[in-house]
C-alpha cells in the first residue's frame, strides 16, 4: 500500500511539467499561426529635408566720418564810436494822407498780417497835422507925414546954404506906444555935419502915430529920411 502510494506521488510531479510543456508548445503553436497569417506592417519612412544653409547676418559698413567745417573766423569787435551830437532837424510839414489802393488778388495765407500792417501804417500816415499857426497880425510902421501932424521942416543952416551942402540923412529913430520919439540916432550920414545936427534936432520934436499890431499900439523902430536940397529951399 505505502509503496503505491509512494510511486503515485512521484508520478504527480512528472505528469504536471508533462501538461505545462504541453501548453507552451501549444501557445507558440497558436503564435506562429498568428503571424503567419498576419500581413507584415510598414514603417513610415521619414523623407530627408534638403539641408537649409542661413547665411551669416551681412554686418554693415561703417559711414564714412563726415569732414568736420573749419571753424569760423570769428569778427573784428569794432570799437565803439565818440558820439557825435546831431544837428536837429527843422520839422517838417507832414505829407498829406493818400488814398490806400485796394488789390483785387485773393488775399493768401499771410494777407491778414500784411492787410493789419497796412491798416496801421495807413492810420499813422493819416495822422492829420498839428494846425499851423494863424499868421501874425501885420505890423504898420509908425506914420510922421501929414499935414494934421504939424511936423515942421528941419532948420536949413545958412552957412549950409551958403557952402551949397545938400544930401540926405537917415535917422534911426524909436517911436513909443504913445508916438514920442525915444532916441533919434544917424544911421547913414549926408557928409556934411551941419546938416546932420539940424535933421537930427527937427525930429526929435516931431510927433508920430504908432505903429500898430492889428488894433494895439506898439513901440517901433525905424529909419526917417531928411533931404537937405537947395532946390526945395527954392520953391516959393
Amino acid at each position: 500500500m505505502n509503496l503505491r502510494l509512494q510511486s503515485t506521488a512521484n508520478r504527480l510531479p512528472s505528469a504536471a511539467l508533462l501538461g505545462s510543456c504541453s501548453l507552451h508548445g501549444l501557445a507558440l503553436l497558436l503564435l506562429a499561426s498568428w503571424l503567419a497569417t498576419t500581413p507584415p506592417v510598414t514603417l513610415p519612412q521619414l523623407a530627408s529635408l534638403p539641408a537649409m544653409t542661413l547665411a551669416a547676418p551681412s554686418t554693415p559698413a561703417p559711414a564714412a566720418a563726415a569732414p568736420l567745417a573749419p571753424p569760423k573766423p570769428s569778427k573784428p569787435v569794432p570799437e565803439p564810436k565818440p558820439a557825435t551830437p546831431r544837428p536837429v532837424a527843422k520839422t517838417a510839414a507832414k505829407p498829406r494822407a493818400q488814398p490806400v489802393a485796394h488789390s483785387s488778388v485773393a488775399p493768401s495765407p499771410s494777407a491778414p498780417a500784411a492787410e493789419a500792417n497796412n491798416n496801421v501804417a495807413a492810420a499813422a500816415t493819416a495822422t492829420p497835422a498839428p494846425p499851423t499857426p494863424a499868421p501874425a497880425p501885420h505890423v504898420q510902421e509908425p506914420l510922421y507925414r501929414g499935414g494934421y501932424l504939424n511936423n515942421p521942416k528941419p532948420t536949413y543952416p545958412p552957412l549950409s546954404i551958403e557952402m551949397e551942402e545938400t544930401g540926405t540923412v537917415r535917422l534911426r529913430v524909436q517911436v513909443s506906444a504913445q508916438g514920442l520919439p525915444v532916441s533919434v540916432e544917424l544911421e547913414h550920414s549926408s557928409g556934411f555935419p551941419r546938416l546932420d545936427r539940424a535933421a537930427q534936432t527937427a525930429v526929435r520934436g516931431w510927433k508920430f502915430i504908432p505903429a500898430k499890431r492889428g488894433d494895439e499900439a506898439i513901440p517901433y523902430t525905424f529909419i526917417v529920411p531928411v533931404e537937405f536940397s537947395l532946390k526945395n529951399l527954392r520953391k516959393p
